[in-house]
């Protein structure tokens, strides 16, 4: 499992990279496009979203999601999942909820959850043959004697085929799918059991043929768990003159990146690979504010060249971009220096401002 949770891990890396000039390019061209081609766009990105949650299931089976969490209303997180699933399943399917409004917030991140929901409420539409329906309940549970808090419980049942005792077995193992090849990846319930793991929750499932099949997941809801407030909507980020020195060995991120960061008046020194990124630093007499650089690259790694270029300008930033959390990165032992780090994917505005903030300091 730890061989598997590498190789998936830099799956879900270089499947990052991709999604990171997708989203940027298709971002780029909504700046100058009619209305009419900016509703084709917005389906690109669209696109490039679903990539991401693939993305996102894939660093959860290698263990390098992100775990930081905040409150959230579990009620909610429901609620626009259900909005999403009215609009991608059939007439046939009924979908139904049944939401307790006294259920307190938890401690998670919300994509994380959304996750689990859209995993579950996927696979329960796959189980339904023709016509039937899909329940999805929340509601509190007091704690017990020797517990110190409640739970949050929710449910996820449909009126599909069901499963038997030795699928029952096996559904929460990565890559073990009952679909037929090319439809399902086997990573969803996978995940779904990593992500309650992480909260410290429990999910089990009950089911047997042709009686559907209903997921039950207990999280835990500590009392000190507080609403957040909404932060306010941030303003366009001011470009600069300052000069950028670029380095991936992607050519089409090194593409996004230059057309991002020139429109808004920087001057970008492109390179493709950490020796191109010395030469031209070199040949510019070390005439550079910042370097953009991807984390994982042959040779050398974005922190190891900005130590390199240091030698000729001590002062120099630095912005690392990777598709690997953190952890990640640690797991494998590679680290991240001084360098201000930006997860891809990634979009235009989110680039232009970390550029801004780690040049103003």
């Amino acid at each position: 499992m730890q061989v598997i949770g590498q190789m998936v891990s830099g799956v879900a890396h270089d499947l990052a990279n991709i999604l990171t000039a997708i989203r940027g390019f298709a971002e780029l061209a909504t700046e100058d496009a009619p209305e009419s081609t900016r509703a084709v766009i917005r389906e690109i990105q669209d696109t490039a979203d679903r990539g991401t949650a693939l993305a996102r299931k894939l660093l959860a089976v290698g263990r390098g999601r992100n775990t930081r969490a905040s409150s959230l209303d579990l009620n909610e997180c429901v609620g626009e999942v259900e909005t999403l699933l009215r609009r991608v399943v059939g007439p046939d399917l009924e979908i139904r909820t049944d939401l307790d409004p006294e259920v307190p917030r938890i401690n998670a991140v919300v994509s994380d959850i959304e996750m689990v929901l859209l995993n579950l409420a996927l696979n329960a539409r796959d189980a339904v043959e023709g016509a039937g329906w899909i329940e999805i309940r929340t509601w509190p549970e007091p704690a017990s004697a020797d517990e110190d808090w409640g739970h949050v419980v929710l449910s996820v049942a449909d009126s599909g085929v069901g499963m038997d005792g030795p699928t029952l077995d096996r559904v929460f193992e990565p890559f073990f799918t009952t679909k037929e090849e090319g439809v399902g990846t086997g990573l969803g319930l996978a995940v779904v059991a990593d992500v309650i793991r992480d909260l410290g929750g429990h999910v089990s499932v009950s089911s047997a043929p042709g009686q559907g099949t209903t997921f039950t997941i207990r999280i835990p809801a500590p009392d000190d768990v507080a609403a957040v407030t909404v932060p306010a909507p941030r303003q366009p980020v001011a470009g600069g003159s300052e000069t950028l020195l670029l380095c991936d060995d992607d050519p089409g991120i090194v593409r996004m990146l230059a057309s991002t960061l020139r429109r808004v008046g920087y001057s970008v020194i492109e390179t493709h690979g950490p020796h191109q990124a010395i030469a031209a630093f070199h040949e510019c007499d070390g005439a550079v504010d910042l370097l953009v650089s991807d984390v994982m690259m042959p040779d050398l790694t974005g922190a190891e060249l900005l130590a390199q270029l240091r030698m000729g300008q001590p002062r120099l930033r630095a912005v690392l971009l990777t598709g690997y959390t953190q952890d990640g990165l640690e797991a494998q032992g590679i680290g991240l220096g001084e360098g201000r780090v930006l997860q891809k994917p990634f979009a235009p505005e989110d680039l232009r401002r970390t550029v801004r903030e780690v040049l103003d300091g």
